[in-house]
């Protein structure tokens, strides 16, 4: 877990959390990454990374058809546009985020979090990199100054984290991302922050 406080509209005693799930792998999670601060301003962060492929939606394969596929495409570029965020589909789409997820457990771990998100959902949905290799992830990691996170990609320790945190939130009924807690109210989708933020002002309230 890594806790991020956004700047504005609460004070500390009052300053509400919502926890924050995600998956390098999934578009709608950089979409909802790069909003939080225009959509959640003043909230206490918690970024939890899961593994979206340990999901029982995923159990079988890739859950999506040809032509879903290909909508989800147009939809990603739709909601990008309509965000004014820059986003590129990767030639290896859908993506397996494992890797880049280890190396955020590592990165949380090492306290340099923040620099190493940003750049691996940029790298992922804006870069045309594919994190989906091991090479790639350590690749970039070592490009941002951070080798203690890419000689870490396969330490057991951190396997056993990941596997944890996605155990964890499939228990609380997670079924893919990018999902949102407030306490315990549950919110799915990078389109659903507007209610995220209605749930973090009653908190605050």
């Amino acid at each position: 877990m890594f806790l991020v406080t956004r700047s504005g509209g609460y004070d500390e005693e009052t300053m509400p959390t919502v926890e924050f799930l995600f998956d390098y792998a999934s578009p709608y999670s950089f979409l909802a990454s790069v909003s939080l601060e225009a959509k959640l301003p003043g909230a206490e962060i918690e970024y939890r990374p899961v593994y979206l492929r340990g999901f029982e939606s995923f159990a079988k394969g890739i859950p999506f058809s040809a032509p879903k596929l290909a909508f989800l495409i147009v939809d990603l570029r739709r909601c990008a546009q309509d965000l004014g965020i820059e986003l590129r589909v990767p030639t290896a789409f859908p993506v397996n985020g494992l890797y880049a997820l280890r190396g955020a457990i590592a990165a949380q771990r090492a306290g340099k979090f923040a620099a190493y998100h940003e750049a691996m959902f940029q790298a992922a949905w804006q870069r045309g990199r594919d994190i989906s290799q091991k090479q790639s992830v350590a690749a970039i990691a070592t490009e941002l100054g951070l080798p203690e996170v890419a000689a870490a990609l396969d330490e057991p320790s951190i396997k056993d984290e990941l596997r944890a945190n996605t155990d964890a939130a499939t228990k609380r009924g997670v079924f893919g991302v990018p999902t949102f807690f407030v306490g315990p109210e549950m919110f799915w989708g990078h389109d659903r922050m507007h209610q995220v933020a209605r749930a973090l002002s009653g908190a605050g309230a």
